[in-house]
């Protein structure tokens, strides 16, 4: 299916449920993936916690909730499959978090992005050894990924959090590739079926513009900021879907519990309050519900 067909579906269905309803199996792969699907799903009114800072898995928090829907997003290569399966083993959603939209000179498939001519573009901002890559270059980027997914399925991930999966909104200025909202939404949607496809579910990261579309077959959503910058609205798709949207805000803006809590609670969302983008530590966290 080319990009234009993923864009023609996902809106169709974004703008009503009847008309996603009314989608054919023959014509619409995200539908005829949920109809029998072999992940778990992310609901809301999930407990989770975030935690990207290299050390030890903290899941205190989690351990501590009497709510049976638990969630925790950690990093994929830094993580062992021992410590995957005894969280698993006490209930908890097992989320890997991967980058998919840039090369990452740290990673230990760093190599097989220098192979391909032309797909490593611009240094990140503040990221020196992280740069962009072109997402329409998918005939050489999806064996990485899937290299990738497969790792991750046999770690015994639940699912999958796919990072700088929304760069089109960064501009040709910073990533050195003009990229559309559509190039990304067609990349997002093959990785989708490739998580799938192992068993394991995967959301959308951000890109708010992108929410709307990307609910018709992302699983489930994962947030920074939205209501720092007013992008929360994008994301009332998901939650008519009944599918969770996990948010975070930070301290470091100066942000606290009261100024978004309770619009994440009206929304549906699952909110924290988390220290900084760049210190995703265990603790502290304040949730905005289901402790």
């Amino acid at each position: 299916m080319n990009k234009l067909a993923v864009i023609a579906l996902a809106l169709a269905a974004a703008l009503s449920a009847a008309a996603a309803q009314a989608h054919s199996p023959a014509t619409a792969p995200a539908a005829r993936a949920a109809a029998a699907p072999t992940w778990k799903p992310l609901t809301p009114g999930t407990t989770w916690n975030w935690q990207l800072d290299g050390r030890a898995v903290n899941s205190a928090v989690l351990d501590g909730s009497a709510n049976p829907k638990k969630m925790l997003d950690i990093d994929l290569d830094a993580t062992p499959a021992t410590t995957i399966a005894a969280l698993k083993a006490k209930g908890i959603y097992v989320v890997c978090y991967t980058e998919v939209g840039s090369y990452n000179m740290d990673r230990a498939d760093a190599a097989e992005f220098r192979k391909v001519p032309g797909l490593i573009g611009k240094q990140m901002d503040g990221f020196d050894r992280e740069y962009w890559v072109d997402v329409r270059k998918t005939d050489a980027l999806m064996p990485i990924m899937t290299a990738r997914l497969d790792k991750a399925q046999a770690k015994g991930c639940d699912g999958v959090e796919p990072d700088l999966d929304d760069s089109f909104n960064q501009g040709v200025d910073k990533t050195g590739f003009d990229l559309t909202m559509e190039d990304s939404l067609y990349y997002l949607q093959l990785l989708v079926d490739a998580a799938h496809a192992r068993g394991m579910s995967m959301g959308l990261k951000n890109g708010p513009e992108m929410a709307p579309y990307a609910a018709v077959f992302a699983d489930w959503a994962l947030n920074e900021e939205c209501n720092q910058w007013g992008e929360c609205g994008n994301y009332k798709e998901f939650i008519k879907r009944n599918k969770a949207v996990f948010q975070v805000e930070y301290r470091s803006n100066g942000t606290r519990v009261k100024d978004f809590c309770p619009a994440d609670n009206k929304s549906n969302f699952d909110g924290l309050l988390k220290d900084a983008s760049e210190a995703l530590h265990a603790l502290p966290r304040d949730a905005c519900r289901n402790g």
